[in-house]
């Protein structure tokens, strides 16, 4: 089965800092100054919309963009971990849900960092190919760690984790699904973790937040309008015949409607 290949160049951005999954949004030491994980619609013709973990909705202006992240239309980059400040708003210390902010990008040491994102692929059910899937018979690449604090929203799960691999080889990570671990009766969908680091021995070690695209195709299994979500993945352990084993690692709550990535505006 097909899966998608790391971005060397993302890779290498992203696990210069250890994020923090914690979705807050407030103020720190740099009093208005934000730090936040985005969603990114839009485009330099029609500009950028940002929209926020916490559930607002940002707006930077086209020349923070340029000064900040110059090279943000010519990339494909999805998600992001940025920095900014309100436009002409130096008292608001706290972000809103629902609201929409006008924003200058800032330069910051720590963010304007692009996240590796991947996707989730609905996994054949067919027994007779199901020895021959390479998401069962290649998910053998070493996780070292799974922040158990996983959320999701804007059609992303996202889950910091701590993986090994070899830096000159690519090596390929997906989310999937059976089609039983779509629990309509206890409005749950679990997602599990496929890592291949395509190499026998793998020494460079990687932190960072993992952001994958959530199966909108499952939005009509659920009528409850939010979900339970688990994600699994292989720690090391396995099987009693030893394949890898997949355990929960983290769970959230989602609301269905964020099955749905953001639409640009």
């Amino acid at each position: 089965m097909k899966t998608l290949k790391f971005s060397t160049l993302l890779i290498a951005l992203a696990s210069v800092f250890t994020f923090s999954s914690c979705l807050d949004s407030g103020n720190d030491d740099y009093g208005n100054r934000f730090r936040s994980y985005v969603t990114i619609t839009g485009g330099s013709g029609f500009g950028y919309t940002f929209h926020d973990d916490v559930g607002c909705t940002l707006k930077p202006t086209a020349a923070s963009i340029q000064a900040v992240l110059p090279g943000l239309a010519t990339s494909n980059v999805k998600r992001a971990f940025v920095a900014f400040e309100l436009v002409n708003d130096e008292t608001t210390t706290q972000l809103l849900p629902g609201k929409t902010y006008d924003i200058n990008l800032v330069q910051d040491y720590y963010a304007n960092i692009p996240l590796p994102t991947y996707g989730t692929i609905r996994r054949n059910p067919n027994p007779a190919t199901a020895e021959a899937d390479t998401l069962i018979s290649k998910n053998n690449g070493q996780i070292n760690y799974v922040n158990e604090n996983i959320w999701a929203i804007n059609g992303y799960v996202n889950a910091e984790m701590t993986i090994v691999y070899d830096g000159k080889t690519s090596p390929k990570m997906n989310l999937y699904y059976n089609p039983n671990d779509v629990d309509a009766t206890n409005n749950t969908l679990t997602l599990n973790v496929y890592f291949n680091s395509n190499e026998e021995y793998s020494y460079t070690q990687a932190q960072s937040v993992f952001s994958f695209d959530l199966p909108e195709e499952v939005y009509n299994e659920f009528q409850a309008d939010s979900i339970n979500l688990v994600l699994k993945a292989n720690l090391g352990s396995h099987d009693l015949i030893g394949s890898p084993g997949l355990t929960e690692v983290g769970r959230c709550k989602l609301a269905t409607k964020d099955l749905f990535q953001p639409v640009a505006y």
